[in-house]
């Protein structure tokens, strides 16, 4: 099914409001944090940014109108890709679809169920990834592209330190991607997925794996009911790994995706260099190389670049 226009210029607003509706603790508000008493050589031990991020949510248990950050949220007016599609759009082709466009992330998450004084629990999580032909005046400026993923998952909060690293959190849950297209359009699958998540005082690194839930092979290319994408794996991926630091002020954020294949070695590197502007706001520069910017782009590889601000991550 095809989601509006009206939709996706929606979910842009939203972008622009989130500081209003997140949940959201203010990073001097953790940098006065009372460190903990645990010691270590004489000096006293900082905790780990996955354990004041999950402290932060804990906070706002209690809010029954305060939803918080899950991915990334951020808003790039101008990128750059070397190679897109023009199919997730009927307006577009190859001859005019335009290699400017702007792309945003919104992702939020809500917890369904927690124990009691703690983030542990069931949680829904929702992540939309918009790619829209902002400069593109020949064809209306159309979005070519929107990514909805719902999903929900149990997080597990240890209490697991090893060499100075935090071990915070397991989560192991249902994820479906779509995106909100039909017949040759459509694209979508479904995945159980399992993300580690550690980190120390300076640096946050998390390990994600899925299986991919099988599905019938099309009978025709116009079936709606058999697998869009049937080698998605061998271009998406099969595990993630991801790492963040600051350095100097800056914030860095890496990700890497990887299909495990030998002979037909696939996958994609995503950075991030970003430098705050306020406590809540940040610049960001953003790289994108390999498979699968997008689900209609997930076996052509593409080159991107952007520039724009996101909503403070860590």
């Amino acid at each position: 099914m095809t989601l509006p226009l009206s939709f996706n210029r929606l979910a842009l607003g939203l972008m622009l409001l989130t500081t209003s509706v997140f949940g959201y603790c203010d990073d001097n508000e953790q940098q006065s944090e009372v460190p903990t008493q645990e010691q270590h050589s004489g000096l006293i031990a900082q905790p780990s940014l996955f354990k004041k991020r999950f402290e932060a949510d804990k906070n706002l248990l209690n809010n029954a109108f305060a939803i918080t950050q899950y991915k990334r949220n951020y808003f790039l007016p101008f990128t750059y890709v070397d190679n897109p599609n023009a199919l997730g759009n009927a307006g577009l082709t190859e001859n005019n679809v335009d290699n400017k466009e702007a792309k945003f992330q919104i992702s939020v998450k809500l917890p369904l169920y927690t124990q009691p004084d703690s983030v542990e629990g069931v949680y829904f999580g929702f992540t939309l990834t918009s790619f829209w032909q902002l400069y593109n005046s020949e064809v209306s400026k159309p979005f070519r592209e929107t990514n909805y993923e719902p999903e929900i998952f149990y997080q597990w909060n240890t209490d697991i330190k090893l060499l100075g690293i935090d071990f915070n959190a397991l989560q192991l849950g249902f994820n479906h991607m779509s995106n909100g297209q039909s017949e040759l359009r459509s694209r979508s699958w479904n995945r159980i997925m399992l993300t580690s998540l550690f980190s120390d005082a300076d640096d946050i690194y998390y390990l994600r794996t899925w299986y991919r839930i099988p599905e019938d092979e099309k009978t025709s290319p116009e079936d709606p009911s058999g697998d869009d994408n049937p080698r998605i794996n061998h271009y998406y991926g099969r595990i993630e790994l991801g790492y963040g630091t600051r350095i100097k002020g800056f914030g860095l954020l890496a990700r890497l995706r990887n299909n495990l294949e030998f002979d037909n070695n696939r996958g994609s590197l995503e950075l991030s260099v970003s430098y705050p502007v306020s406590p809540r706001y940040e610049v960001v520069l953003q790289y994108f190389n390999g498979y699968g910017d997008s689900l209609i782009d997930y076996d052509r590889r593409q080159n991107r670049i952007g520039l724009g601000f996101q909503l403070a991550a860590f």
